[in-house]
């Protein structure tokens, strides 16, 4: 049988980076029963749409190419002023394009945040 292929994708550059230890330690707890793959989004370019379908940099390729032979998408990233890092956000816009070719379509994803607790209880507590 198979092994169900996961892509992992940190919304963090930072070597020290939670998400990505996240991603890492997910690694570790599947072991056999799955193959989590994780990309760096560090040669992700900024989005250009003149610079995207058959001109989109090798960069990108890749990442469209990993999403594609993965079975499901895991997205971890720092929360950043209520909602995902911009590194991760980019990503998402080179993926979801050209326009009705996304290779996300129709792919299982999983995105998680990750928040510091203190900070959390605050937007809680000014959401009460």
């Amino acid at each position: 049988m198979p092994q169900f292929r996961l892509l992992g994708l940190s919304g963090s550059l930072r070597r020290a980076s939670n998400s990505t230890a996240v991603l890492r330690g997910l690694q570790d707890a599947l072991g056999f029963r799955a193959a989590l793959d994780i990309f760096p989004l560090h040669a992700i370019p900024l989005y250009n749409e003149d610079d995207d379908a058959e001109h989109a940099p090798e960069s990108v390729r890749a990442l469209r190419s990993a999403i594609e032979a993965s079975d499901a998408v895991i997205m971890i990233s720092p929360e950043y002023n209520h909602g995902m890092s911009g590194v991760l956000k980019n990503a998402l816009d080179w993926a979801s394009r050209p326009y009705g070719r996304s290779v996300l379509k129709s792919k299982p994803v999983l995105i998680d945040d990750l928040i510091e607790e203190i900070r959390a209880a605050s937007i809680v507590r000014a959401a009460a």
